[in-house]
């Protein structure tokens, strides 16, 4: 279960809060679409659920508001407010249980052998080393790549098949949550469907809760639960709140 908490984020040397006053809560299994205009925050919110703003062990100060509400900036400067909890563990606490995919697929390969980028996740987790490459062969045959050649270069990957590798790096870390962020936008359509039917075949297989930020959503429609749109407070606050 993924829960927001009154949260928010404001990025560091903005005026305004990217998002604030965020309260939801993803029960355990769900597949939520999450929508809303350009800008509005909706990748803020992913990396909000994936851990990577803010956190406890990366506070540089806190302090209370007059209306009781507890600030932490970071060390980059970036400002949080409420907090994420995966089954009622702050997310920071639980990184190696949430998988995010990026939109742009080369961002997220780190090497050149298409196996390690695989094996980086697991890795990072202190998976023994043992597991790690049984690992990378689940997560490999997930999405579609079994057979292919661990020590392959990425540079002969196609676009499609760059997405899949990331989806399956994400998945070798077994996350409970997978969280993807227009994991297609720059796919022709063979490829959005090479990626959308590997993410189905996965939520299937391992019933991870899925939180998608997708605009073209048609191809995804018919596995989405639940859908979930933002609007914005005011034209001079411009944080995202749940339209």
């Amino acid at each position: 279960m993924l829960r927001f908490e009154n949260w928010g984020y404001r990025h560091a040397s903005r005026r305004h809060f990217a998002v604030r006053g965020l309260n939801i809560t993803i029960e355990a299994g769900q597949r939520v679409l999450l929508l809303g205009a350009s800008g509005i925050g909706k990748s803020t919110i992913l990396e909000g659920a994936a851990g990577l703003l803010g956190g406890e062990e990366n506070a540089e100060r806190t302090e209370m508001t007059a209306d009781g509400t507890m600030l932490t900036t970071d060390a980059e400067g970036g400002v949080t407010e409420g907090r994420v909890l995966v089954d009622d563990v702050p997310v920071t606490r639980a990184r190696g249980r949430i998988g995010l995919v990026l939109q742009d697929p080369d961002a997220q390969a780190i090497f050149q052998r298409l196996g390690d980028n695989v094996a980086f996740g697991p890795e990072n987790l202190n998976v023994p080393r043992d597991q790690i490459w049984q690992r990378v062969r689940d997560g490999l045959r997930a999405v579609g790549l079994e057979g292919v050649q661990l020590h392959r270069s990425t540079l002969h990957l196609s676009g499609g098949q760059m997405q899949r590798l990331a989806l399956a790096g994400a998945l070798a870390m077994r996350p409970g949550v997978l969280l993807l962020d227009e994991p297609t936008a720059n796919l022709d359509p063979d490829g959005v469907t090479q990626v959308v039917d590997a993410v189905r075949d996965v939520l299937d297989t391992y019933h991870s809760t899925m939180v998608l930020v997708e605009h073209r959503a048609g191809p995804w429609i018919d596995m989405i639960d639940r859908v979930v749109v933002l609007g914005l407070e005011t034209d001079e606050q411009q944080s995202a709140r749940i339209a």
